[in-house]
């Protein structure tokens, strides 16, 4: 299945397709782009997501849930996994809007606008680093998650739902995982899950995206 992912990947890229206004990425989820300029298209190792400079961001506390993102359905226990290539890190003083200069892509668990987790890879300007961080958020409040050291190269992202668990890992070398938090959680039993990048600072970024596996009973 994935050898016909990868083979549908190469011939869009031959064709030249841009996905920006397209509904069903197949194999990848649907694609929402609140604003409107994140376009998403095929490479030959999977897709990349461009967003602009601006205000592009995923924080419930905010009020500003709009950044871009590719989902699929699942209801119950799931696991999701996505890969994540590097990218680089802001440079300081250059977010917008009076945030910190702060990049991030990777998974997310989406309920509703006020009630998400986010599992990412993350730069950040001021701090010079590249860093795990996750934020989870109900009813509009941050309440809980972490940011954890990490190398600055490709990594592979997971998360996992297990009744009222979400366990969240990663891997370098897409075998040994390294098990990193464990939240507890009251989203419903319906959910959506998939990729997302952010971006609130004055400069273009692309992020690239590879071997998405989603295992759920829906």
């Amino acid at each position: 299945m994935r050898f016909c992912y990868r083979l549908l990947a190469l011939l869009l890229v031959l064709a030249g397709t841009n996905l920006l206004s397209a509904e069903e990425l197949p194999g990848w989820g649907e694609i929402t782009d609140p604003v409107g300029n994140c376009p998403v298209d095929f490479v030959e190792s999977g897709v990349s997501l461009s967003i602009p400079a601006g205000l592009h961001d995923m924080n419930p506390r905010l009020q500003v849930t709009n950044a871009p993102r590719v989902m699929q359905t699942v209801e119950g226990d799931f696991l999701y996994e996505i890969r994540v290539s590097d990218f680089p890190r802001p440079q300081a003083k250059t977010g917008v809007d009076g945030h910190a200069s702060y990049v991030a892509a990777g998974i997310l668990v989406w309920q509703d606008d006020r009630n998400i987790l986010r599992w990412t890879r993350t730069g950040s300007g001021e701090a010079n680093a590249v860093f795990l961080s996750c934020e989870q958020y109900e009813q509009g409040q941050l309440i809980g998650g972490g940011n954890f050291p990490m190398e600055d190269k490709p990594i592979t992202l997971r998360v996992e739902r297990r009744k009222d668990r979400l366990i969240l890992s990663a891997t370098y070398d897409n075998s040994s995982w390294r098990k990193v938090l464990e939240r507890r959680c009251s989203l419903q039993k319906e959910l959506k899950v998939g990729l997302f990048g952010l971006n609130v600072t004055e400069k273009d970024i692309e992020y690239r995206f590879e071997a998405p596996y989603l295992l759920s009973s829906k």
